[in-house]
């Protein structure tokens, strides 16, 4: 810190430990000493706009930015009546799906009923949308709108990174993470431009990183997606 010219403020700093309920149960550790001042330990840390919370289940997070789009949402609906269908979808894509699809790829591999609690949010704005009412199926308005439902939309936002990546148009630390499978051998894979999954030992944890969802997510899709020569053409497919 000192070589950049950086000092650290102490009101300011904090330090989480991440880890399975259990492992965390191990550990006995309230603050740590940086130079002669003590780092509280917290349970939740912010960083970049996301609410990390030490077993990475994103509860806080995905309340606070269900929150915000319920709020916005609500006052959208207040105005609804005076604006064209096509300005209210500008508005749910820009004052809620904002905050909706905001680092949604961290949310790949949570329990069902948190990706559920986003999907709602989802819901709420396609029948403010379509004008259509609460106990009529969802579905088909999603699929009028053309919306990916959340789970979907997830695997888009990881999909894409892993595009991105292995194009070269990616920071250096996402390409290094998605290598393409290679052989001495005439292999079908090492032609078919898929990627090596690594092996994890932990799923809770090791199976949401995406160093193995890119990659495992990636082979999981048809070929000449794959092969799509643009990022606009991989979207559309």
């Amino acid at each position: 810190m000192l070589s950049h010219g950086l000092k650290m403020n102490d009101n300011k700093t904090e330090f989480i430990i991440f880890g399975t309920p259990i492992q965390l149960n191990k550990v006995e550790c309230s603050d740590i000493d940086v130079g002669g001042d003590a780092v509280e330990k917290v349970d939740i840390v912010k960083n970049s706009g996301v609410n990390f919370d030490s077993v990475m289940n994103f509860d806080k997070h995905i309340s606070s930015k269900i929150k915000i789009a319920f709020h916005n949402i609500h006052n959208i609906k207040k105005i609804s009546k005076y604006l064209t269908r096509a300005s209210v979808e500008r508005l749910i894509h820009g004052l809620v799906f904002s905050h909706l699809d905001y680092c949604n790829s961290l949310l790949y591999g949570l329990p069902n009923f948190q990706i559920q609690r986003c999907q709602k949010i989802q819901n709420f704005a396609a029948r403010l949308i379509c004008g259509t009412g609460y106990r009529d199926h969802i579905t088909p308005v999603l699929k009028n709108l053309h919306w990916l439902p959340t789970e979907s939309r997830i695997q888009y936002k990881i999909l894409t990174l892993v595009y991105t990546s292995v194009s070269g148009y990616a920071p250096i630390y996402l390409q290094t993470l998605c290598n393409r499978k290679t052989s001495s051998y005439s292999l079908r894979s090492c032609d078919s431009n898929e990627l090596v999954v690594p092996r994890i030992k932990h799923k809770t944890l090791g199976g949401r990183a995406f160093a193995y969802v890119g990659p495992a997510l990636w082979n999981s899709v048809p070929r000449e997606i794959r092969e799509s020569s643009t990022l606009i053409i991989f979207k559309r497919r």
